[in-house]
């Protein structure tokens, strides 16, 4: 019973959810590939299958870089004012004007890991990631938040995919008072969608996996995850390697989550039904005489809850706890 109210949750926030496109999509078409190198400098890191490109550090108010994973170019704005963030959100509104629901953005933060005084330092930077655009958004060395990156986050059109994700919009609502309107787990998306059985999806090892391991098992890529940068200083400007970790996060987790997405819905069965049929004495000793009407309960809820509303998770800021 267990395993089923587990795969019904996660099937809830995952009813009619799909993009547009398949995995092949075009996310190039999103934005130009006719950036300027002039100048630029490569920096490739101990992963030959990932690099970053610097196309422009010249300006005070942004940065803008070419990180590569394997043969996809994701465009990378670094923002350290508030009117870039604005501009880049009105692209990406205008990229998807005619996306009517369910369009995938991949997030995740960073925030320097040496605790002071016992207490977690607060964000120091937000990635957001659609198609293979990708913006860094420093906002502990920015002058504001603009008010349109409140409204992108709370636009229920937009999903937001990432491991840990409910943690992390629950930081952005603490620390910034920015509301995440809906909300993908990777690691639950995946344990749903990659088993057939009630039980494998609630023992799935997916829910526990970090995001280098699901790029490993869902997409066979190898995500380079160094701890010395994981825990470098995120609040000071960003060098390039801080810059290429940090875009290549935001965009596997929209990877992971257009892949996932479009997958269909398995229909998950009870790997015990067979013996149970054989032996209804034991199926009906084996049960709490209360637990089949408590199941019913639930099974009546979860039906009366309309369909619009389960494509995501409402985060509050009230259903998660930040530690200390």
């Amino acid at each position: 019973m267990a395993g089923e109210l587990l795969v019904q949750e996660v099937q809830n926030g995952l009813d009619g959810l799909s993009v547009n496109g398949d995995d092949k999509t075009n996310w190039g078409d999103m934005s130009s590939d006719q950036s300027s190198t002039d100048g630029s400098s490569v920096h490739g890191g101990d992963d030959k299958n990932t690099y970053i490109e610097v196309v422009d550090k010249s300006m005070s108010t942004h940065h803008i870089h070419n990180v590569y994973f394997y043969k996809e170019k994701i465009e990378t704005t670094v923002a350290y004012s508030a009117y870039v963030v604005d501009q880049w959100i009105k692209v990406v509104n205008n990229d998807n004007r005619m996306k009517l629901d369910n369009v995938v953005v991949g997030l995740d933060v960073e925030y320097n890991r040496m605790r002071k005084q016992g207490k977690q330092n607060s964000v120091a930077v937000l990635q957001l990631c659609v198609g293979r655009c990708c913006l860094i958004f420093h906002i502990s060395c920015c002058d504001a938040i603009p008010p349109s990156l409140d409204d992108f986050l709370g636009n229920e059109k937009f999903i937001f995919v990432g491991v840990g994700i409910e943690s992390d919009a629950y930081n952005l609502v603490v620390d910034y008072e920015l509301k995440v309107a809906r909300t993908e787990e990777l690691g639950s998306m995946a344990a749903y969608k990659l088993t057939n059985t009630f039980e494998d999806c609630r023992d799935s090892h997916f829910h526990k996996a970090g995001l280098k391991q699901l790029a490993k098992d869902v997409l066979n890529q190898e995500l380079p995850k160094e701890r010395r940068i994981q825990w470098s200083d995120w609040e000071d400007f960003l060098s390039d390697e801080q810059v290429e970790y940090a875009c290549l996060d935001a965009f596997v987790s929209f990877k992971l989550g257009v892949h996932l997405m479009n997958r269909a819905n398995p229909v998950h069965k009870r790997e015990n039904n067979n013996n149970q049929n054989n032996n209804p004495q034991q199926k009906k000793s084996s049960k709490d005489p209360s637990e089949p009407k408590k199941g019913e309960e639930e099974k009546t809820k979860q039906q009366q809850v309309p369909l619009k509303s389960n494509g995501g998770n409402k985060t509050t800021g009230t259903n998660s706890k930040r530690t200390n």
